[in-house]
């Protein structure tokens, strides 16, 4: 088996189901399967995941995503980036963040029911794939974006190769790529390995580390701005659990990238 970006032999990792690339430090799914994303996915896995559907969770996220922005915001704004795609845009709650910091968005979602309740309520959503609409878009020679987003999305696509190359095309010299993806460096796969072999998505094809990301994006003409935690979960580094460790914990993963989830801006270069 080879890495899906350099082509190189992957090296076993002591789980027979993945392997990483020595090169890019890329952690491969070798047992990967793929999953429909309608209806159900939004409401019955992230209901089981999060204890509430995706939907009824609209506050929170909507949160999230306004802190994500907010972390980034000296990066670039509405009157330097003002066109902005989400790929993979769900029920459009990061147009929505965006849209109401006057950024013009749009959105691309595979599912029906999700593109249909972003574009009720004004999201202008696509319902296509990212593969789809990216050929179509280079097909159709159109302008890249200011900004491209795609929140958990990337770890799903196995043609790794390919998406880095579009998403080198859709994002304008000095515009951002916008990353928030599960880390193959954060404190499960560290030190809980076997856990996260057990828990780790069959339909995540790959995992990426912070190395991981600032190796492949340069690969493909981007830089890292700026990366952060995403979720902060002290219990789950040694002795997380006791007061003065979980106080130290969470200051250093606010300062660094070391959760088991993280979001990344990365500047296209000229």
């Amino acid at each position: 088996m080879t890495c899906p970006i350099c082509g190189e032999s992957l090296r076993a990792l002591d789980n027979p189901a993945f392997a990483v690339c020595p090169n890019e430090k890329l952690v491969v799914n070798l047992a990967y399967q793929t999953v429909r994303y309608e209806s159900d996915y939004f409401d019955k896995e992230y209901k089981q995941q999060y204890g509430k559907s995706y939907t009824a969770d609209r506050q929170a996220i909507l949160e999230r995503n306004q802190h994500r922005y907010d972390r980034i915001r000296h990066l670039f704004g509405p009157a330097t980036h003002p066109q902005v795609l989400e790929i993979g845009s769900a029920a459009g709650y990061f147009l929505k963040a965006m849209h109401d910091e006057e950024f013009v968005v749009r959105g691309w979602e595979i599912s029906k029911t999700m593109a249909a309740y972003a574009n009720a309520r004004g999201l202008k959503t696509t319902r296509q794939d990212f593969l789809k609409g990216a050929r179509a878009h280079a097909q159709k020679k159109k302008k890249p974006y200011d900004v491209v987003a795609m929140f958990y999305v990337l770890e799903h696509l196995p043609d790794q190769q390919e998406v880095w190359q579009h998403l080198a095309r859709l994002v304008r010299p000095g515009g951002f790529l916008l990353l928030a993806l599960p880390s193959a460096a954060g404190p499960t796969f560290r030190f809980h390995r076997n856990d996260w072999y057990k828990t780790h998505p069959a339909d995540h094809a790959v995992d990426y580390s912070p190395a991981a990301i600032k190796r492949v994006g340069a690969r493909f003409g981007f830089a890292v701005s700026a990366i952060f935690s995403e979720g902060i979960h002290p219990q789950r580094f040694p002795l997380g659990h006791i007061g003065f460790l979980n106080r130290l914990y969470r200051k250093a993963a606010s300062h660094a990238p070391l959760s088991d989830t993280i979001f990344a801006a990365l500047e296209k270069k000229a």
